[in-house]
């Protein structure tokens, strides 16, 4: 019988592993790398430098940094985590978790677009992708969409930007 889905190893193979990190998805603190055993028992979940959240990874390329400002979301666009640096720009955590990231943010490049990338960086390992979004709070962004894990999530970490701005 042939299989009706593919897994994506390529997030988690130990040859990719010297390239994945670990960030708090509340407070965006880098922590330690994954250890080279496959036991996810032998990693802790929780914050040690916040105790509020829980620790995924991503690549060394996408990790968001101390104090950054992203939200995590799954493949259906709900919000499932905001770091403190995203809550001046999207609401407080109790009031955006599990709304839909389109409730947030809008792209220039199309809503249906943007809800493609991301949804696919839920999905499957991707490269990080950056494209512009307008907060529904106002002003432009620049949007870095990534994948995080686990489980498996979209990363999105937003900076100003001067997209669309006169000079």
């Amino acid at each position: 019988m042939a299989a009706l889905i593919k897994i994506d190893h390529s997030f988690t193979t130990r040859a990719a592993r010297a390239d994945i990190l670990r960030f708090c998805a509340r407070c965006g603190e880098p922590a330690e790398t994954p250890p080279a055993e496959d036991s996810p028992l032998n990693q802790a979940r929780v914050c040690d430098a916040c105790g509020m959240g829980v620790l995924l990874s991503c690549t060394r390329e996408a990790l968001p940094g101390a104090r950054a400002a992203f939200v995590v979301a799954t493949a259906e666009l709900k919000v499932n985590a905001v770091s403190v640096g995203a809550e001046a720009i999207f609401g407080l955590e109790q009031t955006v978790i599990g709304h839909s990231l389109l409730d947030l943010v809008t792209s220039p490049m199309g809503n249906a677009h943007f809800g493609k990338i991301v949804t696919g960086a839920a999905v499957r390992s991707r490269d990080p992708v950056v494209m512009p979004v307008k907060a529904h709070s106002g002003g432009m962004l620049a949007a870095r969409i990534s994948t995080c894990g686990p489980p498996r999530a979209a990363l999105i970490t937003v900076e100003p930007s001067g997209f669309g701005r006169g000079r």
